[in-house]
This record gives structure tokens, sequence and C-alpha cells, in this order.
């Protein structure tokens, strides 16, 4: 049987290529997040290709821009595959200074596109200095996202410290918590990066406080 585009109702939760032509409120929902992410990541391209001189090579500053939007749909597209796929990443310790080193290389595309500078350092003693690689990572990546814009300000701080008993996390300046991740506030509409930062900061156990214009994420030794 042939599919008609035309008569397509999956707007209203029926699918046809799926079976039993229903699809759930949990799939629709994150099917919407991730056209939603990717039709901004097309209008950033666009903007800068608008802006530029089609005569001429891009600018080093637009290059960057340009790679930056890149790269953060490329993490986009991950962490929509592993929403669906129902799966985190592996949560192996790293040294604390390659953990840092990779989680400042990984902040640069966000610095780019919001125009701004992270500063990440740790406190603490040497003997608790060990990280929960990439699912950690990407956990502080997710929530940066959601707390820039409401920085002002182009400087962002990233308190690293770590004791026997958790892992806590200092976003500063950050004067509260996102709309998109406060729990009464569930049946709002979530991008991809809100959605990863729920699913692995409740995975992980963090707890997340604002107080005088610190944000912290409080997270449990395993």
């Amino acid at each position: 049987m042939e599919f008609d585009w035309n008569k397509s109702t999956f707007i209203q939760g029926k699918a046809p290529y799926c079976s039993g032509g229903q699809v759930d409120h949990a799939t629709e929902a994150l099917v919407r997040s991730a056209v939603h992410d990717l039709a901004n990541l097309f209008s950033g391209i666009r903007g800068i290709l608008e802006l530029s001189d089609p005569r001429r090579p891009l600018s080093l500053r637009d290059r960057a821009r340009l790679d930056a939007i890149l790269s953060d749909g490329m993490t986009t597209l991950e962490r929509a595959r592993y929403l669906a796929m129902g799966i985190l990443p592996d949560a192996i310790l790293e040294s604390g200074p390659d953990w840092r080193c990779k989680l400042q290389e990984e902040l640069e595309p966000l610095a780019v596109v919001f125009r701004c500078e992270f500063e990440v350092v740790y406190e603490g003693e040497l003997s608790h200095d060990h990280w929960l690689g990439n699912l950690l990572r990407g956990y502080i990546l997710a929530l940066s996202r959601q707390i820039l814009p409401y920085i002002q300000g182009s400087r962002v701080g990233i308190l690293c410290g770590a004791d026997q008993k958790e892992w806590r996390l200092r976003w500063n300046p950050a004067a509260s918590i996102p709309e998109s991740l406060r729990p009464e506030l569930a049946a709002r509409p979530r991008d991809i990066s809100a959605r990863w930062a729920l699913l692995v900061g409740g995975s992980l156990g963090a707890n997340l406080t604002a107080e005088d214009g610190v944000l912290l994420a409080r997270i449990p030794r395993f």
C-alpha cells in the first residue's frame, strides 16, 4: 500500500508507518523537540550565509560560528538517538585534569554560539578528583545550554568540587533554575538539551538548587 503524505495524521498522534498506526505521546514529543532543534540549527546556518559576502570566503569569525552550530547540531542528534533508544553513555571514572580539559573543549561550541567564556576550576582534595567521564560532561553541557540564555555577562564560572560522598558543580552567575528543568513545569515543551539534562540528572541522582546567584548540582558518588 502506497502512503499518501497529504493524508498524514502524525500531528494528531497517528503514524501509518508505525505498528497499529499509532505513536505514543512521549515519542511524538521527542520527535517534535528534535525537529524544533534542527530547525534552529538550519536557521543559524542560514543567518551566517545571508550576512556573508557570497563572493568571498567566510571570515574566521563566521567560520568559527558555523563550526560551533554544526557541532551543537551533531550533539543534538546524538542525544536524540540515546533518548529514542532509552540508553545512556558509559559512566567511566576519569582523572580530574584530563576530564576538565575535555570538558573545556566540549564547552567551546557553546562559548562561540553564546559569545561567552567558560572558566572550569576544581576545589577539593586531589584524592577525590575523579569524575564520571562522558556522562557527567554531557550533563554539564546540557545544563549549561539551558542556563546561558538567562546569564548576563561574558564569563561563566563552573566550579567543580568533590569529597568522598559527592560531586558538586556550581555555575556562577546563574540566578535561578531554568524553567525547562523545573518539575512543576513538566507539561511545557522542552528541547533535546533540556530532556537530556533531566534524564541524565535523574540517573545520577542530581539535586539542583539555586541560591545567591549560583546554581548548584550535588551528585552522590556511587
